[in-house]
């Protein structure tokens, strides 16, 4: 006898067919999927994946806010977790960034790949917590500058730098390889010191 809830059932459709979905972007692109083969994919009919989602767009915003949002608030967990001092709150925030990108490789690469498909209303609902995940970093490198432990000149852009150099990781990291995923986090962590001329106060 099944004893889920229609609302347990309903919720675990429709996250199976999110799974579905992010796998087939991920091996095929945005273009290269359709409602049917994500269906396929889920186990279940395209018109089972209408009942959830109105098209692929929606899928899409869907996936890609949830793992911005998810990234956003290990980042900030992080930054909180580190205390006062920015020299630490930065290395936290990379340390947090950089893990989520090598143990979530699919989220990040559609989102860096397939975001460009979305409509302006649609991206909009997306950037929103890419732009305070960057916010974060921006006020932690300025509070380091401010200090004088930080020497760069262009905050925004050494920012924009270190975010693109940890959107690299899930096109080369294995779990399986010589480094974990934690390990690549402390290097990209202390890669992004150097980055912003990290010095110590005396």
């Amino acid at each position: 006898m099944n004893n889920r809830s229609p609302s347990t059932t309903t919720t675990a459709s429709r996250d199976r067919i999110l799974d579905a979905a992010l796998d087939e972007f991920f091996t095929s692109g945005f273009h290269g999927s359709t409602m049917r083969t994500i269906g396929n994919r889920a186990g279940c009919s395209a018109a089972n994946v209408y009942n959830h989602f109105e098209n692929k767009s929606d899928l899409l915003v869907e996936i890609l806010r949830t793992a911005s949002d998810e990234q956003f608030t290990a980042t900030r967990n992080a930054i909180r977790r580190a205390g006062k001092d920015p020299a630490a709150q930065w290395r936290a925030a990379v340390g947090a960034h950089a893990l989520f990108a090598a143990q979530r490789p699919r989220e990040c690469l559609v989102a860096n790949t397939e975001l460009r498909y979305l409509g302006e209303i649609d991206r909009k609902r997306v950037v929103g917590s890419r732009d305070a995940q960057e916010d974060q970093f921006i006020a932690i490198a300025e509070a380091a500058v401010d200090l004088g432990i930080f020497h760069v000149d262009r905050v925004h852009q050494a920012v924009t730098a270190v975010l693109l150099m940890c959107a690299g990781i899930p096109v080369w990291f294995r779990a399986d390889g010589p480094r974990s995923a934690e390990q690549i986090a402390a290097d990209y962590a202390g890669y992004a010191l150097n980055l912003v001329g990290y010095r110590p106060t005396p």
